[in-house]
């Protein structure tokens, strides 16, 4: 197939920081929760790549359809998620769980991955798919001790690897400009501080025993890998036939 499904980004609009959205004109869309902002490529896009195996044009006017919906209403593929969800019986399911353990499951989307094939990049892409898939399994361990205990150290662990692999692979070399550089570094800090929230949740956790939290700041850090994934796809897939800034 020559089309990809890719995500609002692609006709529309493309993510932003602090769960929004911004257009071509620098307008911002904001959305109500990180719940809102992860349905798209944890519910959406997977679905649509199905749909694309068996009928390539259903998907594509699904696509646009959708994304125009998003765009004008941001949060409206949650709302619709949950009509569904209500119309079956399902409405108590809770969102950040199942977002969660879908996460999982489903594969990385094309958007998500840096195409260049530079080691600096694919050690990149292996460490955002690691760390996504071990805050997935939050909801299914976090009221076993030892194996909840286990999979913190494992994230705290990808966190530190996946900062190193953006510290010491100097990205600098790839980006071409100060505002690819800007733009990088804004998502590491953001990424930072989502990953010093949900170090905090862990403790308010272990104090009072409630849950919430650690499942909203593990999606919150979801949210901010795929933010660093897009911005360095971004300023640097586009720049692969300028070899002059690039440190082999």
């Amino acid at each position: 197939m020559n089309s990809k499904i890719s995500g609002p980004s692609s006709s529309s609009f493309s993510m932003n920081t602090e769960n929004g959205s911004r257009n071509g004109n620098g307008e911002v869309f904001r959305y109500t929760s990180v719940t809102a902002a992860l349905v798209w490529p944890i519910v959406i896009r997977p679905l649509l790549h199905k749909i694309q195996k068996y009928d390539q044009n259903a998907a594509i006017i699904l696509l646009h359809a959708l994304a125009k919906a998003e765009h004008r209403e941001p949060g409206f593929l949650l709302q619709f998620c949950q009509k569904i969800l209500a119309i079956h019986n399902y409405d108590s399911i809770n969102m950040i769980q199942s977002l969660l353990r879908l996460q999982a499951s489903i594969p990385e989307a094309d958007e998500q991955r840096c195409r260049r094939p530079e080691e600096t990049f694919q050690e990149l892409n292996r460490r955002t798919i690691t760390l996504k898939r071990i805050l997935a399994r939050i909801p299914d361990v976090i009221y076993n001790r030892q194996l909840f205990l286990e999979t913190i150290r494992k994230i705290a662990s990808a966190i530190k690897k996946l900062l190193d692999c953006i510290h010491q692979n100097n990205l600098n070399g790839y980006l071409a400009n100060e505002q690819d550089r800007r733009s990088v570094d804004n998502r590491r800090r953001e990424f930072i501080r989502d990953s010093k929230n949900f170090s905090q949740s862990l403790k308010d956790f272990i104090k009072n025993n409630d849950e919430k939290l650690v499942m909203q700041c593990a999606a919150q850090l979801i949210y901010a890998i795929n933010a660093i994934q897009k911005t360095i796809k971004i300023c640097c897939d586009f720049n692969e036939s300028s070899s002059t800034n690039v440190k082999r």
